[in-house]
């Protein structure tokens, strides 16, 4: 009988949890909004969820935010604001009587997209969320980095402007700040955008119907982008870079202007030899990965 594991994905607006096989194939599945719930709030949410799963191995968190991944605690999460120093394996581990583990949600993404759109095949493997926030998970040598207290790969918090707009995160110029759910309506506004149309969707809507401001926007995002992205590919030289999360569902309207800005900003062989891809598991990579992340930790 294969073995199974619950990935949750607590992001700044909505949760996901999952039901997944050993390989990653989803078999289950709950999504809720956040709103204005608390953290308890929350968490009683998803262990409810997860009592109506049945045989399972372990539990996998991913949550937007700085993780003691060690400690399976939460020390602060800029897009979730009074979520501090929560421990959250400890909370879980108590309500639904299973192991758990806990990891920064774009280290979750970034393990899910190293086994499904890479197929283990890529050594050196970034994995960039396109959200809420701006997250980031980092593959070297076919492991999972964390760095020395487990907070590397957040991409977000990149300065690609010293004296830039401030961001969640208490920082000026960060490119969270830029290509965010907030730098996006900044984009927007300058275009002449205002009110419920400074959605990425309905930008989306827009711009494929052929407003022309509207394409300028993701072209801008695209621009904005390609700054961080051209910095990792300098510092990682990766073989892949995937970019998830909802924002992604829009790389047709941001490839050509990422992709031209890319190669501007970092060096030939590497832009040469690195593949840009959006991913194929959007909606669920988080959530899956959770779960994949829990299954490494159970088997080491």
């Amino acid at each position: 009988m294969s073995e199974k594991y619950v990935g949750v994905d607590i992001g700044g607006t909505k949760t996901l949890v999952v039901l997944v096989s050993e390989c990653g194939a989803v078999a289950a599945e709950k999504e809720f909004l956040m709103k204005d719930r608390s953290a308890g709030e929350v968490f009683d949410t998803i262990s409810n969820v997860i009592s109506g799963f049945e045989d399972f191995n372990a539990v996998g968190v991913g949550i937007a935010g700085d993780v003691d991944f060690r400690l399976g605690k939460l020390r602060v999460s800029p897009n979730l604001p009074g979520w501090k120093n929560i421990s959250i394996r400890k909370i879980l581990s108590e309500k639904i009587g299973k192991r758990v583990a806990v990891d920064n949600d774009a280290n979750c993404a970034a393990v899910g997209s190293y086994y499904l759109d890479g197929k283990k095949k890529y050594s050196n493997f970034l994995t960039v969320t396109l959200g809420t926030g701006i997250g980031g998970g980092i593959i070297i040598d076919n492991k999972l980095y964390r760095g020395s207290t487990g907070s590397a790969g957040e991409v977000g918090h990149i300065t690609i402007n010293h004296s830039g707009h401030l961001c969640a995160c208490g920082n000026y110029g960060c490119l969270e700040a830029y290509i965010g759910t907030s730098g996006i309506r900044n984009i927007a506004s300058e275009f002449g955008f205002s009110g419920n149309e400074i959605t990425p969707a309905c930008l989306a809507a827009h711009a494929r119907s052929g407003n022309k401001e509207a394409r300028k926007v993701y072209e801008k995002f695209g621009y904005y982008l390609a700054v961080g992205l051209g910095g990792l590919i300098n510092v990682f030289n990766p073989d892949m870079i995937t970019l998830s999360g909802g924002v992604s569902n829009n790389y047709d309207l941001f490839s050509l202007s990422m992709t031209r800005e890319i190669k501007k900003r970092s060096f030939a062989a590497a832009f040469k030899h690195v593949r840009i891809k959006k991913t194929d598991y959007a909606r669920h990579l988080g959530a899956i990965g959770a779960a994949l992340m829990a299954r490494m930790e159970l088997n080491q």
